[in-house]
This record gives structure tokens, C-alpha cells and sequence, in this order.
């Protein structure tokens, strides 16, 4: 960190990140994720979630400087959390590639929906942005498409549980019910990231 603002950072991902992971490997302070769904598509980079919090998405300059990244570099503030003088950074950089992996959003609904990725997934990672929820981590190796779930909550140290429907991968995307509001149900909006 150098703690200058509207700093670009040079990256090798050969496409444009959509959903950025960022935290100081020397400083206790909190992971800062940006992600193309973020305030339902427009301006997306103004705002920022926690990844260690079931917080709704906030607006802040103060992150990605209000700038989207590209194919070649993402754009950084001063603030301590993403730039601080002196601390170490890593960055965790990710993007969609056909029939791999998928960073996408969609809006809830009270029933169940499908959610297209173009392949089938064994994890997904949803995070409600609108409202305070969890980061909900599914995955077909511990038990997804089960009826009781196997679940992990990226923000929580709490074990697995295993007391709910979320729905299940298909071949060509995964369901989500609407019964969970880390996943579903009408007003709600959602972000996720998906991979085969």
C-alpha cells in the first residue's frame, strides 16, 4: 500500500475482473469485495460488502475509487482498508469463462427459480446485497440438491448445517427456492458466484 488515491493496480487475469476479493496481509481490517452486480448493475464499483459480515452492500468512494477495473488493472483509493502506506495486499481476482465459472446476479422471487450459468455447478457462493444476509456456500461434494443441504457460511465459524432446502444444480444452471432470504424470496437481490 502506498495510500495514494486512484491508484491502478496491474493484474494478469487476460479479462476484466468481476468480482474482486481484497485485504491487507498486515493490518487486522475487514476483506472489501466488489462485484458486477453490486446496486443492481449500475455503478457497481462505487459500492462494496464485507466479505466477513452479513452487512447490505454500502456506497463508498473510498474502495475502488469509483472506477470499474479492466482488463489490464483495477483502480484503488487511499482508504486503509484497500491501501494503507506500508501494509501488504492480496488480491483475489474473478471472472466469468464459458462452461467453467459464472459471476453473475439475479433478483428473488417467493418461489422457486432457475438461474442460468451455461454449465453445471458443484459450488456457488450467494450473498443477498440489499439486505443483511449471509454469505451462503453450497457444494455438491458435501451434499447439495439433497433436500437438506449442506451449508457453510462464509462470514460465520459456525459447523455446517444441514436443515435446509436451497435448491440444486441443474445442467445448465442451479434452482433457488424461495424460502431462505439468503437465496431467495421477492424484494430481494443477489449476487453469486458459481463454478463447475
Amino acid at each position: 500500500g502506498n495510500a495514494v488515491a486512484g491508484r491502478p493496480i496491474p493484474h494478469s487475469l487476460s479479462k476484466t475482473p468481476e468480482m474482486i476479493w481484497l485485504k491487507s496481509r498486515t493490518s487486522a481490517d475487514q476483506w472489501v469485495v466488489g462485484h458486477k452486480g453490486l446496486n443492481g448493475g449500475t455503478n457497481p464499483w462505487h459500492y462494496w460488502l464485507k466479505l466477513q459480515s452479513t452487512d447490505a452492500e454500502s456506497n463508498s468512494i473510498n474502495n475502488w475509487n469509483d472506477q470499474a477495473p479492466t482488463s489490464t488493472h483495477f483502480i484503488i483509493d487511499d482508504d486503509n482498508r484497500v491501501n494503507k502506506d506500508g501494509d501488504g495486499f492480496i488480491a483475489m481476482l474473478f471472472a466469468s469463462v464459458d462452461g467453467i465459472s459464472k459471476v453473475g446476479s439475479y433478483s428473488g422471487s417467493d418461489d422457486e427459480q432457475t438461474i442460468t450459468t451455461g454449465f453445471q455447478p458443484r459450488f456457488v457462493l450467494i450473498k443477498g446485497r440489499g439486505a443483511s444476509t449471509n454469505w451462503l456456500v453450497l457444494d455438491t461434494t458435501r451434499g447439495w440438491a439433497s433436500g437438506n443441504d449442506s451449508y457453510l457460511y462464509l462470514n460465520s465459524n459456525a459447523a455446517q448445517g444441514t436443515d435446509h432446502n436451497f435448491g440444486a444444480p441443474t445442467s445448465n444452471g442451479f434452482t433457488v427456492t424461495g424460502t431462505s432470504q439468503h437465496s431467495g424470496g421477492s424484494g430481494n437481490d443477489f449476487i453469486y458466484y458459481a463454478h463447475a
